[in-house]
This record gives structure tokens, sequence and C-alpha cells, in this order.
């Protein structure tokens, strides 16, 4: 199903999601995902459906929704896998905007080093950026990237995105218990965001089944220590963690 919702969405209200990544295919393997492990990595863009296929299913189901009366905040492209893959993702954005619906894109990040990517994301109105360790050590712990990546590259392209993004940038970081949660690593993690200057930056914890077993939640205590320490460095610091 490429287009579903639409769907209550902790972030963007009633959000009409759009599947343009087949199941599991990532660049990342996180510890936490609640999809488990990835099937197929992959750092390589390329075509997973037709963009008129992307535009019939989603106007279809904004047409249906429209006629029962529901209301849809967002359009939102938020796959089981990273949404940028998708070769054609600034074509389908293009396609969509004359539904007259703003568009949000939720990426992993690890492809915002590519002009391309960053070039894509810029006809989005919403954009939720990645961002759970800025120390090579950890993020490899957590995120489990595809062998060719680079935090250093992926962090550059992350600033060079918000400096001239001129929609709405939210940072999503997932604490996972005795990995990314130390007092060094969120101050090193606050100052990052402090240069990147997100409109919001979201703390979130693992609340479903983690593709590893041990990828648990810190304690409340250390997730409030966490959110003093980003919130003095970032204007608007929210939980996600309902």
């Amino acid at each position: 199903m490429i287009a579903f919702g639409p769907v209550p969405s902790r972030r963007l209200g009633r959000s009409l999601g759009i599947n343009n990544i087949p199941p599991k295919v990532c660049t990342y393997s996180c510890v936490y995902c609640q999809l488990g492990r990835t099937l197929k990595m992959q750092v390589r863009r390329q075509a997973f459906y037709e963009p008129a296929e992307i535009w019939s299913s989603v106007r279809d189901k904004v047409a249906r929704a429209r006629e029962a009366g529901e209301a849809i905040d967002y359009l939102a492209f938020v796959p089981d896998g990273e949404p940028t893959l998708d070769i054609n993702l600034g074509r389908e954005i293009e396609l969509l905007q004359p539904l007259g619906l703003p568009i949000a894109v939720i990426s992993n990040a690890s492809l915002i080093w590519r002009p391309a990517v960053r070039e894509d994301l810029m006809e989005a109105d919403w954009v939720s950026l990645k961002v759970d360790a800025v120390d090579e050590a950890v993020w490899r712990r957590i995120d489990r990237p595809h062998g060719s990546l680079d935090l250093p590259s992926i962090l550059e392209g992350a600033l060079a995105f918000a400096r001239a993004y001129r929609g709405e940038l939210v940072t999503e970081t997932m604490l996972v218990g005795g990995v990314n949660d130390g007092e060094k690593h969120l101050q090193a993690l606050a100052g990052f965001l402090a240069r990147l200057q997100p409109d919001r930056a979201y703390l979130s914890v693992p609340t479903r089944p983690p593709a590893e077993p041990w990828a648990q939640a810190p304690g409340e205590q250390v997730v409030n220590r966490a959110y003093n320490i980003l919130g003095k460095k970032v204007e608007q610091v929210e939980y996600l963690i309902g």
C-alpha cells in the first residue's frame, strides 16, 4: 500500500502517509527500529515506484478522505525504509503540491550530504532529520549505518541544508540507555543542534519492541537531563515519547 491513513501523528496532527520505499530498504539498521533489522542495506538511490503511481494513490486517498469529511493536516513521506533513497522523491513532491496540502518528509538524514537529496527536500514544507549521535563510534553503535557512510559528511550536509531551507525543519533524537544518553555525548549533540538551529528538536525513546532486545529506554531522570541539556542550546525541545 503506497498511501495510507489519514492517521493520528505525534508530530503532524492527522497525516496521510506515503510509503515510497518497499519494506526495510534502508541506509541504516538502527538497534531500536520497531520494524526489525534492515532487510536490504543500500545507499544507491533508485526508482521504486513510478511517480504517477504515487500521485494517483495519494490523490485517490485524499479524495476519499475529503468525501468522508476526514481532516488531513499533512501528506507525509514516512515509509518502511529511508525515503531519500527514492530518486524520484523531488518529482513526487512536485506532483503532489497541487493537492493543496503541506508535504512532510521524515528522513534519517543519512544521504543529506548529497546535493541532489538536499535539492529534493527543499520542495517539502516540513522536514525531520534524525540526529542520534555526533560521535562516530556512538553513531555506528546505535544507527548501524551502511559501511560507506561517513558521519562528518552527514553533519555538514545537514548544516548546509539548514542554511538554505525555508520550510519547517525539525530534528529527532532517539535515546537508547547506555548508548547515546551520557552527559558528554548530550553536550556535544546540543552543541551541534545549536549550529543547526532547527525549529524544534524532538527527543524520543524506544516505546515499541526494538530490533535488538537490549535497546531500551533510559530512565526518566536521564531523559529529563537530556531535555534540559538540549533546552539550553535549542529554542524548542519537545518529548516524543507518548
